[in-house]
């Protein structure tokens, strides 16, 4: 098993799939953050009132953030649901209570939300 395999097992075990209606009907403080590059943004655009903050910086970012707080339902996704596992362990790691993983962008449009062209 390769160390990314290991890691997602265990960013599964801690960190909730969830649907697009569990984050609409979260009455608590929250975000919705999507983990992928820029380029892949760029090309499919991304998820109406999501903000962008890629994967290998998002512990840091969140971090200096006063508008999110360890009490806040942060939830994560990417474009099939690995890289939002991982940062979404990575954040509960480093204090955020509240973390959930919405897997993958079509996933999420399939469910209803709506797509916000970058362009």
């Amino acid at each position: 098993m390769t160390y990314t395999e290991e890691l997602l097992l265990k960013a599964d075990e801690i960190i909730p799939r969830v649907s697009f209606d569990d984050f609409k009907n979260d009455s608590n403080a929250k975000v919705m953050i999507d983990v992928r590059q820029h380029d892949e943004l760029k090309a499919s655009g991304t998820v109406h009132g999501s903000i962008h903050v890629p994967k290998g910086v998002i512990e840091f970012r969140l971090n200096n953030n006063d508008d999110i707080s360890f009490d806040t339902s942060v939830y994560v996704f990417c474009a099939i649901g690995v890289r939002s596992a991982i940062a979404g362990y990575n954040l509960k790691k480093v204090g955020y209570k509240k973390v959930f993983n919405l897997v993958g962008f079509q996933d999420i449009l399939d469910q209803g939300a709506k797509k916000k062209s970058l362009i």
